[in-house]
């Protein structure tokens, strides 16, 4: 696999994606608040089963927005350290989880980091979904058909398109049977939300051909990680993850 999957084609749609300090300075905020709300937790201010201050409350004493905040939570609850019960606050889920040397990736700050993790996921999906093709835990097989189902129903839209787009990667890497491939994904979310997202939010503007060509790749996966063929999940992935960058970067002509 070469370095880069392609050359950029300037998409205006690309262009616009906001820029700046603003955006910067948010994220700062979100990581700043995460932290110390981990901390709270591996210090022991909270232990399993307790409930967390409301989001207004952590707000207020943090010195940040509330929008911040549930950021901030949303990445504690992705990592497992934490549960949000709608309507019930927000309880700690796993403290063992949660440590200082969280290693993270904060959001993403250029095109040029969205085809890296592309060309990162790649080299690293790969090696899962061949893992997950001999290993066939039940409970990840069917998170990852579930999530199949959820794209499927959601081809026209990019919100829910890129939650059911991730929950299915996760669900290989889980199948994998190896816990760092899970790990490593979590650690990269952002990033590859970011990518999903803008990726998806794209193939809105081009013919529905586009979405059913990547919706036939995530079939093809799953169809060779459920069959035990381990080395066609390998391709089948990379080739997903690679063509997913190429059509990001080399714009409407690729399917």
């Amino acid at each position: 696999m070469t370095a880069e999957f392609g050359t950029l084609n300037e998409d205006p749609a690309l262009a616009s994606r906001p820029r700046g300090r603003r955006a910067g300075a948010q994220g700062t905020r979100v990581e700043e608040s995460y932290r110390k709300i981990l901390a709270m937790i591996t210090e022991g201010t909270f232990a399993d089963g307790d409930r967390l201050p409301s989001e207004a409350e952590l707000a207020n004493s943090i010195g940040v927005s509330r929008p911040v905040i549930r950021q901030a939570l949303s990445r504690l609850e992705h990592s497992g350290v934490v549960k949000v019960r709608w309507g019930a606050g927000t309880y700690v889920q796993d403290a063992t989880a949660a440590h200082p040397g969280d290693p993270s990736f904060g959001p993403v700050q250029s095109l040029d980091e969205v085809r890296h993790i592309y060309v990162f996921r790649a080299a690293l999906e790969g090696d899962a979904a061949a893992l997950a093709a001999q290993h066939r835990p039940p409970a990840a097989i069917d998170t990852a058909r579930r999530a199949l189902a959820s794209l499927e129903q959601s081809l026209g839209t990019s919100t829910e398109a890129h939650n059911a787009d991730f929950s299915f990667h996760l669900a290989i890497a889980t199948a994998s049977g190896n816990p760092f491939f899970e790990r490593v994904l979590r650690s990269i979310q952002r990033p590859m939300e970011f990518s999903i997202h803008l990726t998806r939010t794209l193939s809105l503007t081009h013919p529905s051909e586009r979405r059913l060509v990547v919706q036939a790749e995530h079939v093809a996966v799953l169809a060779a990680v459920e069959a035990g063929q381990a080395e066609q999940a390998r391709v089948a992935m990379r080739a997903h993850l690679e063509n997913a960058c190429r059509r990001l970067f080399q714009g409407p002509g690729r399917l």
